[in-house]
Protein backbone atom coordinates (compact mmCIF):
# COMPACT_ATOMS: atom_id res chain seq x y z
CA UNK A 1 0.00 0.00 0.00
CA UNK A 2 2.00 3.23 -0.79
CA UNK A 3 1.02 5.78 1.41
CA UNK A 4 4.66 8.76 0.24
CA UNK A 5 4.97 9.72 -3.16
CA UNK A 6 7.22 11.97 -4.82
CA UNK A 7 6.49 14.00 -7.27
CA UNK A 8 9.13 15.00 -10.20
CA UNK A 9 9.17 17.90 -11.88
CA UNK A 10 6.43 19.21 -13.71
CA UNK A 11 3.90 21.69 -14.55
CA UNK A 12 1.13 23.55 -12.92
CA UNK A 13 -0.81 20.38 -13.29
CA UNK A 14 1.79 18.65 -11.05
CA UNK A 15 1.22 20.94 -8.58
CA UNK A 16 -2.46 20.61 -8.54
CA UNK A 17 -1.93 16.75 -8.21
CA UNK A 18 0.13 17.21 -5.23
CA UNK A 19 -2.59 19.36 -3.35
CA UNK A 20 -5.42 16.57 -4.29
CA UNK A 21 -3.58 13.62 -3.36
CA UNK A 22 -2.10 15.22 0.21
CA UNK A 23 -5.95 15.72 -0.06
CA UNK A 24 -6.51 12.48 -0.30
CA UNK A 25 -4.05 11.73 2.50
CA UNK A 26 -0.84 10.46 0.73
CA UNK A 27 2.62 12.39 2.13
CA UNK A 28 3.94 13.77 -1.24
CA UNK A 29 7.49 15.39 -1.15
CA UNK A 30 8.38 17.75 -4.77
CA UNK A 31 11.05 17.78 -7.05
CA UNK A 32 11.34 20.50 -8.82
CA UNK A 33 7.90 22.19 -8.50
CA UNK A 34 8.86 24.68 -5.31
CA UNK A 35 12.32 26.74 -4.67
CA UNK A 36 14.19 24.89 -2.65
CA UNK A 37 12.29 21.55 -2.38
CA UNK A 38 15.58 19.89 -4.07
CA UNK A 39 16.68 20.30 -0.28
CA UNK A 40 13.84 18.67 1.28
CA UNK A 41 12.37 15.92 -0.73
CA UNK A 42 12.95 12.63 0.78
CA UNK A 43 14.43 9.79 -1.98
CA UNK A 44 14.41 7.44 0.55
CA UNK A 45 11.43 7.48 1.69
CA UNK A 46 9.45 7.10 -1.77
CA UNK A 47 7.04 4.56 -2.38
CA UNK A 48 5.61 5.80 -5.69
CA UNK A 49 7.40 8.43 -8.20
CA UNK A 50 5.34 10.19 -10.35
CA UNK A 51 7.01 11.90 -13.36
CA UNK A 52 4.42 14.64 -15.18
CA UNK A 53 2.35 14.05 -17.87
CA UNK A 54 3.01 14.63 -20.49
CA UNK A 55 6.57 13.21 -20.04
CA UNK A 56 8.75 15.22 -22.20
CA UNK A 57 12.20 15.97 -21.61
CA UNK A 58 14.15 19.77 -23.43
CA UNK A 59 17.37 19.86 -23.65
CA UNK A 60 18.01 16.26 -21.83
CA UNK A 61 15.75 17.53 -18.84
CA UNK A 62 12.61 17.12 -17.14
CA UNK A 63 10.27 20.45 -17.03
CA UNK A 64 10.06 21.89 -13.91
CA UNK A 65 8.60 24.80 -12.18
CA UNK A 66 11.22 26.02 -9.95
CA UNK A 67 13.81 25.99 -12.68
CA UNK A 68 15.49 23.38 -11.59
CA UNK A 69 17.43 21.21 -14.14
CA UNK A 70 16.06 17.55 -13.70
CA UNK A 71 17.64 14.77 -16.01
CA UNK A 72 15.81 11.77 -15.80
CA UNK A 73 18.97 9.55 -15.93
CA UNK A 74 19.57 11.03 -12.49
CA UNK A 75 16.41 10.86 -10.82
CA UNK A 76 16.35 6.79 -11.93
CA UNK A 77 19.68 6.53 -10.80
CA UNK A 78 18.63 7.73 -7.05
CA UNK A 79 15.86 6.11 -6.71
CA UNK A 80 15.09 3.36 -3.74
CA UNK A 81 14.69 -0.27 -4.70
CA UNK A 82 11.12 -1.03 -4.74
CA UNK A 83 9.84 2.09 -5.72
CA UNK A 84 6.82 2.19 -8.07
CA UNK A 85 7.73 4.68 -10.95
CA UNK A 86 4.96 6.05 -12.80
CA UNK A 87 5.15 8.33 -15.62
CA UNK A 88 3.32 9.56 -19.24
CA UNK A 89 4.75 8.52 -22.47
CA UNK A 90 8.52 8.75 -23.45
CA UNK A 91 10.05 6.33 -20.19
CA UNK A 92 10.89 2.81 -20.86
CA UNK A 93 11.37 2.17 -16.85
CA UNK A 94 8.05 1.59 -14.92
CA UNK A 95 4.19 2.10 -15.29
CA UNK A 96 2.61 4.43 -17.96
CA UNK A 97 -0.58 6.25 -16.59
CA UNK A 98 -1.40 7.77 -19.75
CA UNK A 99 -2.70 4.43 -21.14
CA UNK A 100 -6.28 5.53 -19.74
CA UNK A 101 -9.34 6.17 -22.52
CA UNK A 102 -11.09 8.14 -19.93
CA UNK A 103 -7.48 10.46 -19.26
CA UNK A 104 -7.30 11.28 -22.57
CA UNK A 105 -10.72 12.06 -23.42
CA UNK A 106 -11.20 14.66 -20.30
CA UNK A 107 -7.77 15.96 -21.26
CA UNK A 108 -9.09 16.60 -25.06
CA UNK A 109 -12.28 18.19 -23.94
CA UNK A 110 -10.17 20.41 -21.47
CA UNK A 111 -7.79 21.61 -24.44
CA UNK A 112 -10.93 22.01 -26.42
CA UNK A 113 -12.52 24.21 -24.16
CA UNK A 114 -8.93 26.05 -24.03
CA UNK A 115 -8.58 25.99 -27.62
CA UNK A 116 -11.92 27.68 -27.83
CA UNK A 117 -11.31 30.50 -25.40
CA UNK A 118 -8.14 31.55 -27.14
CA UNK A 119 -9.99 31.29 -30.40
CA UNK A 120 -12.37 33.77 -29.26
CA UNK A 121 -9.74 36.46 -27.98
CA UNK A 122 -7.71 36.47 -31.35
CA UNK A 123 -10.79 37.17 -33.73
CA UNK A 124 -12.43 40.36 -34.39
CA UNK A 125 -16.18 38.50 -35.00
CA UNK A 126 -17.89 36.37 -33.38
CA UNK A 127 -17.95 32.59 -33.32
CA UNK A 128 -21.31 32.57 -35.29
CA UNK A 129 -19.74 34.65 -38.05
CA UNK A 130 -16.49 33.00 -38.31
CA UNK A 131 -15.53 29.71 -40.97
CA UNK A 132 -13.08 27.57 -38.96
CA UNK A 133 -10.61 24.79 -40.37
CA UNK A 134 -10.17 22.26 -37.56
CA UNK A 135 -6.90 20.34 -38.79
CA UNK A 136 -7.57 16.55 -37.95
CA UNK A 137 -10.37 14.58 -36.08
CA UNK A 138 -9.14 12.50 -33.00
CA UNK A 139 -10.07 12.51 -29.74
CA UNK A 140 -8.93 16.77 -29.44
CA UNK A 141 -10.01 17.62 -33.00
CA UNK A 142 -13.63 15.99 -32.56
CA UNK A 143 -14.13 17.65 -29.28
CA UNK A 144 -13.04 21.32 -30.96
CA UNK A 145 -14.47 20.75 -33.26
CA UNK A 146 -18.67 20.08 -31.60
CA UNK A 147 -17.20 22.90 -29.10
CA UNK A 148 -16.67 25.49 -31.62
CA UNK A 149 -20.08 23.84 -33.86
CA UNK A 150 -22.16 24.67 -30.89
CA UNK A 151 -21.36 27.93 -30.73
CA UNK A 152 -22.59 28.87 -34.02
CA UNK A 153 -19.26 28.59 -36.03
CA UNK A 154 -18.92 27.43 -39.42
CA UNK A 155 -16.69 24.57 -38.88
CA UNK A 156 -14.67 22.36 -41.13
CA UNK A 157 -12.82 19.63 -40.80
CA UNK A 158 -9.72 18.28 -42.64
CA UNK A 159 -9.25 14.75 -41.90
CA UNK A 160 -7.01 12.27 -43.78
CA UNK A 161 -9.04 9.22 -43.40
CA UNK A 162 -12.56 9.05 -44.95
CA UNK A 163 -13.42 7.11 -41.87
CA UNK A 164 -12.81 10.42 -39.38
CA UNK A 165 -14.37 12.55 -42.85
CA UNK A 166 -17.88 10.39 -42.63
CA UNK A 167 -17.68 11.11 -38.27
CA UNK A 168 -17.14 14.71 -38.95
CA UNK A 169 -20.03 14.71 -41.65
CA UNK A 170 -22.29 13.01 -39.26
CA UNK A 171 -20.91 15.07 -36.51
CA UNK A 172 -22.96 18.36 -38.54
CA UNK A 173 -19.30 19.59 -39.91
CA UNK A 174 -17.89 20.64 -43.53
CA UNK A 175 -15.26 18.29 -44.61
CA UNK A 176 -12.37 18.24 -47.01
CA UNK A 177 -9.70 16.17 -47.67
CA UNK A 178 -6.66 16.97 -46.02
CA UNK A 179 -4.95 16.93 -49.14
CA UNK A 180 -7.44 19.06 -50.38
CA UNK A 181 -7.33 21.63 -47.83
CA UNK A 182 -6.35 24.11 -49.88
CA UNK A 183 -9.10 24.43 -52.12
CA UNK A 184 -11.15 25.88 -49.16
CA UNK A 185 -8.65 28.01 -46.94
CA UNK A 186 -8.93 30.78 -48.65
CA UNK A 187 -12.59 31.25 -47.31
CA UNK A 188 -11.57 30.72 -43.59
CA UNK A 189 -10.84 33.05 -40.49
CA UNK A 190 -9.13 30.59 -38.78
CA UNK A 191 -7.44 27.75 -38.40
CA UNK A 192 -6.70 25.20 -35.80
CA UNK A 193 -4.28 22.33 -35.96
CA UNK A 194 -4.82 19.65 -34.29
CA UNK A 195 -2.14 17.23 -35.90
CA UNK A 196 1.54 16.92 -34.71
CA UNK A 197 2.85 16.62 -38.54
CA UNK A 198 3.35 19.17 -40.94
CA UNK A 199 0.68 19.11 -43.05
CA UNK A 200 0.11 22.30 -44.44
CA UNK A 201 2.88 23.51 -46.47
CA UNK A 202 3.43 26.28 -47.72
CA UNK A 203 1.45 26.13 -51.05
CA UNK A 204 -1.59 25.82 -48.52
CA UNK A 205 -0.46 28.54 -46.83
CA UNK A 206 -0.32 30.58 -49.28
CA UNK A 207 -4.06 30.40 -50.26
CA UNK A 208 -5.15 31.55 -46.93
CA UNK A 209 -6.87 35.12 -46.60
CA UNK A 210 -3.75 37.52 -45.07
CA UNK A 211 -4.82 38.38 -41.48
CA UNK A 212 -6.20 34.84 -40.75
CA UNK A 213 -5.42 33.19 -37.65
CA UNK A 214 -3.53 29.58 -37.37
CA UNK A 215 -3.18 28.36 -34.09
CA UNK A 216 -1.14 25.64 -33.81
CA UNK A 217 -2.58 23.39 -30.95
CA UNK A 218 -0.56 19.86 -31.17
CA UNK A 219 2.64 19.23 -30.14
CA UNK A 220 5.94 19.51 -32.93
CA UNK A 221 6.87 19.20 -35.22
CA UNK A 222 3.39 21.38 -35.66
CA UNK A 223 1.20 21.20 -38.51
CA UNK A 224 2.78 24.49 -40.38
CA UNK A 225 5.90 26.17 -40.79
CA UNK A 226 5.69 29.20 -38.58
CA UNK A 227 8.13 31.46 -40.21
CA UNK A 228 7.17 30.65 -43.26
CA UNK A 229 2.97 31.86 -42.16
CA UNK A 230 4.47 35.21 -40.68
CA UNK A 231 6.00 35.87 -43.94
CA UNK A 232 2.48 35.36 -45.49
CA UNK A 233 1.37 37.91 -42.90
CA UNK A 234 -0.63 35.30 -41.20
CA UNK A 235 -0.92 35.71 -37.79
CA UNK A 236 0.12 32.59 -35.92
CA UNK A 237 0.41 31.38 -32.08
CA UNK A 238 1.74 28.06 -30.99
CA UNK A 239 -0.33 27.13 -28.15
CA UNK A 240 1.39 24.36 -26.12
CA UNK A 241 0.18 22.49 -22.90
CA UNK A 242 -3.48 23.54 -23.12
CA UNK A 243 -5.06 21.54 -20.09
CA UNK A 244 -2.09 22.95 -17.87
CA UNK A 245 -2.58 26.55 -18.56
CA UNK A 246 -6.31 27.01 -19.14
CA UNK A 247 -7.61 24.42 -16.39
CA UNK A 248 -4.66 22.85 -14.24
CA UNK A 249 -6.83 21.45 -11.47
CA UNK A 250 -9.08 20.03 -13.83
CA UNK A 251 -6.50 18.90 -15.57
CA UNK A 252 -5.00 17.15 -12.13
CA UNK A 253 -8.54 15.71 -11.11
CA UNK A 254 -8.12 13.30 -14.45
CA UNK A 255 -4.57 12.44 -13.83
CA UNK A 256 -5.07 11.87 -10.31
CA UNK A 257 -7.71 8.97 -11.22
CA UNK A 258 -5.40 7.79 -14.21
CA UNK A 259 -2.55 7.48 -11.07
CA UNK A 260 -5.27 5.85 -8.85
CA UNK A 261 -5.95 3.47 -11.12
CA UNK A 262 -2.57 2.58 -11.92
CA UNK A 263 -1.37 1.76 -8.07
CA UNK A 264 -4.72 -0.33 -7.81
CA UNK A 265 -2.96 -2.60 -10.28
CA UNK A 266 0.33 -2.71 -8.55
Amino acid sequence: MVSRMLMIGGDRRAECLCELLRKDGYMVDTFGIKAGDDKTARWDDAEAVLFPYPFSVKNGCIPALSGLSIHPEDVLAKLPAGAVILHGRGMNAGLRYDENTLLEARNAEISAEAAVCEAMQRMDIALMDARILVTGYGLFGRALARKLAALGAEVWVAARREEQRTQAADDGMKTVALTDAAEVLGDMHMVCNTIPAQVLDESALRAMQPGAWLLELASAPYGFDRRVAQKLDLRCDVLAALPARYAPMSAAYALRDAVMQKLAEV
